[in-house]
């Protein structure tokens, strides 16, 4: 029996929708522009099934939003045939270059079925969820900008898109400013039905405060919601907007005699156009879809069409020029020499987050991660969801405003996805001045309960510090935690992570660098030599190396501050002073094997690698014991290791800590 046709509406958005469906159908299942078109490609790529419905609201809102348009944000990454096709009818795009496009896309050497790299397009999720966060904090960092964001509803069942809806109103939108969620509600997930019926959403929502509108696929309805929607979003109220329309239509039900509606809309990838039936079906509907044309025969969109794409942006342009970066003082920021007196790191990031205005955002940990000048200053912006403080940070960063992310390291992998999916969006676009995404982690040192320490964050930032705009920093002390975060702040387009303690430790110089000689060695060098990461670890190992040396033995501590920038000359400085003859041991705070590859880079010989394990005890001092970073661990493993070293000095690793180190001991420190 033959399928009754979808009814297509009519008005202004219902064109500009139909000619966005028309080309992201083209452009997923490989026809030729203009539509009812021939196949270009042996096989379809891409997604299909969210593609109509966000065109549906975009047009909408471009409708009822009036000349000055606004930044639409979409949440899902398969999105990319709505964002090609409303680029290419916003740009005027020719039929030869729609065409080349619709031959490269999903092909190998072409371009990829999900966007990324696109320049200045604030977000591009391969993680569901969010957008939201992203969008608010866009508005939030903005000033007059409003901002629309487009999410599905499969997408309103992740813990990131339900903190957002939750907390709409712990981030404001910035003056002039204003941000309108959006529900694509189409009834389907990836693979089947999605968790909230309509009416469910409704009331979820409403629950959490807002307005919400609700309309279907009359084109009247969806007028008149978006016309409240922007009003009341405008006048500060909390609206969330429900378009409601089944996944994939307008397409038919069924193509070529295959389901084609709901999930099973999803993608195209089982339309084999080389089948003349479904082929058929396919340029048929097509051609229903463009009566009356709303795209001629030259491929050409109209007027009006043109009109509404222009009030529609994608891409939000960089705030301004950030200025030059800040002269300061290497001889007064970077000593050679300091003293041991204690000092707390996180105090001194307190301090320079407050001097530079970042914004930071918290779960919940502001006054006991020590940021009390930052929330003296209302800097601090607070919320028990990890994942919507790094969502919040990603979007005022993109916007231009500086922001810090600062976690205890247990909660810290929370944000590992997002970053990951921030450096994407950051190694394919061009540069474009935007602040770093700053993260602090603290309690990094074993100074906080065992339930709190989980370095593999560190570890996923690692990883791609060689191919990404990512820099992960160890600083050696509160001195050390103020000048690399002050470096941090002044670089553009990064992921800039650091890593410090909020107990006091000795407050190491430091001579900047990627590696750090704490103390210098003799005439004949070192006996043995300690290769740490981290604060603590190199405050453990500076003081295991004062212990032996009140006894003639001579070890020198090399700080590996930025492991994974290591260049040639600082690995092959690091050689020198620990060949493979030394005993040498490697410790940090972060798991070990998260750092092998830096190990090995400048300790080529034996050494003994040392780090995070879940293993912990009652206090600071017995997990640091545990893991087998004391400075009686470190002597010990050194003298298995071949150093000849006094009894009095080989203590069991839990050990009382013993005296510490002087406050008034002159420590001199070299950059390698």
């Amino acid at each position: 029996m033959a399928q009754p046709e979808p009814r297509i509406p009519d008005g202004a958005a219902a064109d500009y929708w139909r000619a966005v469906c028309l080309l992201a159908f083209s452009h997923a299942t490989g026809l030729s522009w203009p539509p009812p078109g021939e196949p270009l490609r042996s096989r379809a790529a891409g997604h299909w099934g969210c593609n109509p419905g966000i065109a549906w609201a975009a047009a909408h809102l471009a409708q009822e939003g009036g000349d000055e348009g606004f930044l639409l944000v979409v949440g899902t990454g398969h999105a990319g045939g709505f964002t090609f096709a409303h680029q290419a009818v916003r740009a005027g795009h020719d039929p030869a270059a729609i065409g080349a496009a619709i031959r490269r896309y999903g092909a190998p050497g072409g371009d990829p079925s999900e966007a990324v790299g696109e320049p200045d397009v604030p977000y591009l999720g391969g993680e569901l969820g969010p957008a939201l966060g992203v969008g608010q904090g866009i508005a939030a960092g903005r000033p007059g900008l409003r901002v629309a964001v487009v999410i599905g509803d499969g997408e309103c069942e992740t813990p990131a898109a339900l903190a957002a809806f939750a907390h709409h109103d712990v981030l404001p939108p910035a003056r002039g400013s204003c941000w309108l969620p959006v529900v694509n509600v189409n009834g389907a997930r990836m693979g089947s039905t999605a968790r909230f019926s309509p009416q469910r959403l409704q009331r979820v929502l409403a629950g959490m405060g807002h307005h919400v509108l609700v309309s279907g696929d009359r084109g009247d309805e969806a007028a008149e919601a978006a016309r409240q929607a922007w009003d009341r979003a405008a006048s500060g109220e909390p609206v969330v907007w429900l378009s409601v329309t089944e996944k994939g239509w307008p397409a038919p039900a069924e193509l070529g005699g295959r389901p084609f509606s709901g999930h099973h809309a999803h993608k195209p990838a089982g339309l084999d156009l080389a089948d003349p039936v479904l082929l058929g079906d396919v340029r048929r509907w097509l051609g229903s879809l463009n009566d009356p044309p709303v795209v001629d025969g030259a491929g050409a969109a109209g007027a009006s069409v043109r009109g509404l794409a222009q009030r529609i942006r994608t891409h939000l342009p960089a705030a301004g020029d950030p200025g030059p970066v800040r002269a300061r003082s290497e001889v007064a920021r970077r000593p050679a020499a300091g003293s041991a007196a204690a000092a707390m790191p996180m105090g001194e990031v307190d301090r320079v987050l407050v001097e530079r205005e970042v914004r930071v955002l918290s779960p919940d940990e502001g006054a006991s991660n020590r940021l009390d000048r930052c929330l003296a200053a209302g800097l601090v912006t607070e919320v028990l969801a990890e994942e919507l403080c790094s969502a919040w940070a990603w979007g005022l960063t993109e916007a231009g405003t500086p922001a810090a992310v600062v976690s205890y390291e247990a909660f810290a992998p929370l944000l590992a996805t997002q970053l990951a999916q921030y450096l994407k969006v950051l190694t394919a676009r061009p540069p474009a001045g935007r602040p770093p995404l700053t993260v602090v982690l603290t309690s990094l040192g074993w100074g906080n309960s065992p339930t709190h320490q989980n370095t593999d964050l560190a570890g996923v930032l690692l990883a791609r510090a060689g191919h990404c705009p990512v820099r992960m920093v160890f600083p050696i002390g509160a001195a050390s935690a103020r000048a690399r975060l002050d470096d941090l702040l002044d670089q553009r387009d990064v992921v800039a992570a650091l890593s410090c303690s909020k107990q006091p430790l000795p407050n190491l110089p430091d001579p900047g660098g990627q590696a750090v000689l704490l103390g210098s060695p003799g005439a004949a060098g070192f006996d043995a030599t300690i290769v740490t990461v981290g604060d603590v670890a190199a405050a453990e190992a500076v003081t295991a190396a004062h212990l032996a040396g009140a006894h003639g033995v001579r070890i020198g501590v090399v700080a590996l501050v930025e492991p994974g920038r290591l260049d040639g000359g600082t690995i092959g400085a690091v050689r020198a002073i620990s060949p493979p003859s030394v005993p040498a041991v490697c410790a940090s705070w972060v798991a070990a094997h998260h750092l092998a590859a830096a190990y090995a880079a400048v300790r080529p010989g034996p050494a003994r690698l040392l780090g995070y394990r879940e293993r912990w005890g009652a206090t600071a001092w017995d997990t640091l014991s545990a893991n087998g970073l004391t400075r009686w661990s470190l002597l010990r493993e050194l003298h298995d290791a071949g150093l000849e070293l006094p009894a009095d000095l080989l203590r069991p690793a839990g050990a009382d800590p013993g005296p510490a180190l002087p406050a008034d001991l002159s420590i001199e420190t070299r950059r390698l």
